[in-house]
């Protein structure tokens, strides 16, 4: 019965572990932005200090821009900006006026968007309204958040759950921009994988019934 017992637990807990370890936060660190391009825009633009690039990759989630290589696309202002000035501690990521910005697993998959830090850019506050596309196209979901000159937490709801693709539109070069970082999401394991470890809970289940009619 006890070797029973840790079976159960031992496939609850990978039930458990194979969600967390599909969760990911998109935090901008300097390893992954590292790999944008820096220094590399014309004068006076040079001037402005910008990791940028036309899509951005980490934690196997890839952000795209919608206005290709016009100006910086997606960019990262650094510690040394003399333009756009980074309200946050760390790296966040910024997007040229009025660009669509589109996340995606690389694999694919369906994932879960579960919260998102914004804070202005430049001059003033305002609002942005994200969509999400269902993967089994039923549906697109949005939800609007008000941001300010204070970085904030916003928690999706629950309906943005199985997206293939989560998207967003940056505000206008003066008023209305804003930055973003710290991006919860996690990556819906496929059917098969709980299945498989469901099955595996209902073989130990059975096991020790029939261990207990034994006696």
């Amino acid at each position: 019965m006890k070797t029973s017992k840790m079976l159960q637990a031992s496939v609850a807990a990978a039930l458990l572990s194979a969600a967390a370890a599909n969760a990911a936060v998109i935090d901008f660190d300097t390893a992954s932005v590292g790999s944008l391009a820096y220094g590399s825009l014309p004068f006076p633009l040079s001037l402005v200090n910008v990791y940028h690039g036309t899509s951005y990759t980490e934690e196997g989630f890839t952000l795209t821009s919608s206005h290709g290589a016009l100006v910086h696309s997606l960019f990262v202002p650094d510690a040394n900006n003399i333009l756009y000035r980074p309200a946050a501690d760390s790296l966040a990521m910024s997007a040229t006026a009025r660009d669509t910005i589109t996340l995606t697993a690389n694999d694919h998959s369906a994932f879960s968007a579960t919260s998102i830090d914004l804070s202005k850019l430049l001059l003033l506050g305002g609002s942005v309204t994200f969509y999400g596309a269902k993967a089994d196209h039923s549906a697109t979901v949005q939800q609007t958040f008000n941001y300010t000159g204070t970085w904030t937490t916003f928690n999706f709801n629950a309906s943005f759950s199985g997206l293939s693709s989560l998207t967003w539109q940056q505000g206008p070069a003066l008023g209305g921009k804003f930055e973003f970082d710290n991006i919860n999401v996690t990556a819906v394991p496929e059917p098969e994988t709980y299945a498989m470890l469901l099955a595996g809970l209902g073989l130990v289940g059975v096991a020790a019934r029939r261990r207990k009619q034994a006696r």
